[in-house]
Formats: structure tokens, C-alpha cells, sequence
């Protein structure tokens, strides 16, 4: 996936203000002032402490500018803040994959409520073979923090993993796009995966045995991850909720699952050009295709929970051209395959010759 085919909204929504307080602790842990940290953010020590605070991702990210710039010396300052996020940082989201029965249904849940997280790279999860090859996105992210944020995120997420398995990960491989730093950089990062990184490679990766998705986890509690997961989708909707004409696109693109209209029918019905159609929705923050993905993503998860529709008949009502390309975007929203999720769920797909009857979760 290049960086220009990533939709915005996988990274750039609102975000918990924790995120802002792990990241200003950081900078004051090496003499920095919160002033400093905070400089040009429009953020404020009142906001940092009201817990309900949400902040914007550009927020995030010129707080992370201000550390790198205030902070050089420092070349494995990404990887301590990201050793930093731990399950309680997340809130309900923490929980709810904490809780969840096995490691895989954990990642599936996780990647269904992306916007209750911090990351600021994008990720895609897909088995390969024996193994599952997850890799990191950050071409979209200004090349003075990329940096950072990688290692932020990956050393975030393998903090979380030795908190939920209760045991480091055994990665089998990690691949990284720069060039080989200075040994005591090697070192860290070998600490912190367990294997030493192989440089300059054409991908930023991480690849472990597909096994473990389907390992127990420690801490499994179903009627715990429910609450949560429940808890965390209202969460995830009012962060997602629309307005304006973003919010007339995307009713018409969900009126009609069946067939999804392209720009020029919705601009037309909308009594506009496409162009004027364009121009609002960008004022708005929001695009046409990105409305698309978003509104294709939530009736693919509601089609998918019931047994009833094989993938190719789920793929045409979405208006994708073959079941191949949809299952890649399927992949893409929720980090598993169309199989996996529904597996995952306590939903048997449609097999073919066989009847069709509606499947009881278990």
C-alpha cells in the first residue's frame, strides 16, 4: 500500500489527550519544560489534565516535533515513549483487547476501533503461509518525526503485547527500513524485539509464527471484552460521527448498499457539481473516497456477521469489481481476512452447495 492510497481517517482522527500526557512526561523526564513540549500545539496544562480531553492528530504530531528538535541527542527517544503506552493508557480499548479470548480475536477487536488508539503509522496484518507478516505504514507523516513515530509505535505495540500475553512476543523476524544505526541503537532495539533487526530492507515489518493468534490469553474474560468492545464502538461512532455535507454524502452512500452511487450521481442528486461537491467535502476534512471506504467499511462488518451472504455476493453489493480486491480491502480495515473475522465472531461462511441458514453465534 503506498502512502498515497492510505485513507486519512486510519490515522488522522481525535484522539484521548493520554497520548499528549505520556508524551509531555517524557520531555519533562529530560529537562524539558512543558512549554517547551507544548510549543505551538495550542494545547494547555488545563487540557492535559481534564481526562475527557481529546486532541487532534496534528496536535500529536507537532508535540512530537517539539521533543525530536528539543531533544537530538536522544536517537532511542521513540522507542522509550513507546515503552510508555500500556494497557491502562488506552482505557476501554486496553481492556477490551486484554480481555479478549485469544490473541487474534484480540487484534481483529483492536483493528475494528482503530480511532480509540494513539498510532500515528498505519498497519496491515496478513498471514503468510506459517507466519503473520504485520507492516508498518509512515510515508504519510512529515519526515522530520517519521523517525520517532516508528519506533514509537512499534516498541507501543510490543509493550502491549508483553502485558496481554504476559510474555514477550517471539518475533521471528524485524525488518526496517533504514540504514543500520549506531550499536547502541542496534542494541535497543534488539532488547526491545528479542531478535536483532535486519536493516535496509524494502518494508518496515514484523513477522511471528500464525500459531500464536491463536494462543489463550492469560487474562480472557468474554463478558468483559463485550462490555468493553460495546463501550468502545459508542466511542469509536461519536468520534467517527459526521457533519455538514460530508453527512449527506455518506446517508446516501448507506441508503443503497445494494448499488453505491459514484460522485457524479451524489453531486448530481445534491443539486452541484462534482467539483463544488469536491471543494465542500474537502473544507470539511472529508473526501468522497474516503466516505466510500468508511461506509463500504461498516456494511462489509454488518454483512459479515451474518451467514447468509457468500464473500462474492457481499463484494457486489459493496460495488467491487471481483471478491479478490475486496477481501484485500476488508484485510486492510479490520487486519484480518473476511474468514478470520467471521471465525472470529462465531460465524461459519457460506460453503458452496450448501444451504443457507442464519448461524447462532456461540
Amino acid at each position: 500500500m503506498s502512502s498515497k492510497s492510505i485513507p486519512r481517517q486510519l490515522w488522522d482522527f481525535r484522539r484521548g489527550v493520554a497520548t499528549a500526557r505520556v508524551l509531555c512526561q517524557l520531555g519533562l523526564d529530560h529537562d524539558l519544560s512543558l512549554e517547551q513540549a507544548l510549543r505551538h500545539t495550542g494545547l494547555t496544562r488545563a487540557q492535559l489534565d481534564e481526562p475527557k480531553a481529546e486532541i487532534d492528530a496534528q496536535q500529536e504530531i507537532q508535540l512530537i516535533r517539539n521533543l525530536v528538535t528539543e531533544l537530538p541527542q536522544l536517537p532511542t527517544l521513540g522507542l522509550e515513549a513507546g515503552s510508555r503506552y500500556h494497557v491502562t493508557t488506552y482505557g476501554l480499548w486496553g481492556y477490551a483487547v486484554l480481555s479478549s479470548p485469544t490473541l487474534g480475536m484480540g487484534v481483529s477487536m483492536a483493528s475494528r476501533m482503530l480511532n480509540q488508539t494513539f498510532s500515528l503509522t498505519t498497519n496491515e496484518v496478513e498471514q503468510v503461509g506459517e507466519q503473520i507478516m504485520v507492516t508498518y505504514h509512515s510515508d504519510h507523516l512529515p519526515p522530520e518525526v517519521r523517525q520517532f513515530i516508528m519506533d514509537r509505535d512499534r516498541a507501543a505495540v510490543v509493550t502491549l503485547q508483553r502485558e496481554i500475553l504476559g510474555h514477550p512476543l517471539p518475533y521471528k523476524a524485524i525488518l526496517m527500513r533504514r540504514s543500520e544505526p549506531a550499536p547502541e541503537v542496534v542494541e535497543a532495539y534488539t532488547q526491545l524485539f528479542g531478535v536483532r533487526p535486519l536493516f535496509g530492507q524494502s518494508q518496515d515489518r514484523s513477522l511471528f509464527a500464525a500459531a500464536l493468534m491463536h494462543q489463550p490469553l492469560p487474562q480472557a474474560d468474554p463478558h468483559t471484552a463485550e462490555l468493553c468492545e460495546r463501550m468502545c464502538k459508542e466511542l469509536v461512532d461519536a468520534r467517527s460521527r459526521r457533519t455538514g455535507v460530508a453527512a449527506q454524502v455518506r446517508d446516501r452512500l448507506m441508503r443503497t448498499p445494494g448499488r453505491i452511487p459514484d460522485m457524479e450521481e451524489v453531486s448530481a442528486e445534491m443539486n452541484m457539481t462534482s467539483r463544488t461537491l469536491r471543494r465542500h467535502l474537502t473544507l470539511e476534512g472529508a473526501s468522497f473516497r474516503a466516505l466510500l471506504e468508511e461506509v463500504r467499511s461498516t456494511l462489509a462488518e454488518e454483512l459479515m456477521t451474518g451467514a447468509t451472504l457468500t464473500h462474492s455476493e457481499i463484494a457486489e453489493r459493496l460495488g467491487y469489481a471481483d471478491v479478490t480486491t475486496f477481501i484485500e480491502a476488508f484485510r486492510r480495515w479490520k487486519g484480518v481476512p473476511p474468514s478470520e473475522f467471521r471465525k472470529a465472531n462465531g460465524v461459519q461462511r457460506p460453503g458452496a452447495g450448501v444451504s443457507r441458514r442464519r448461524f447462532i453465534p456461540r
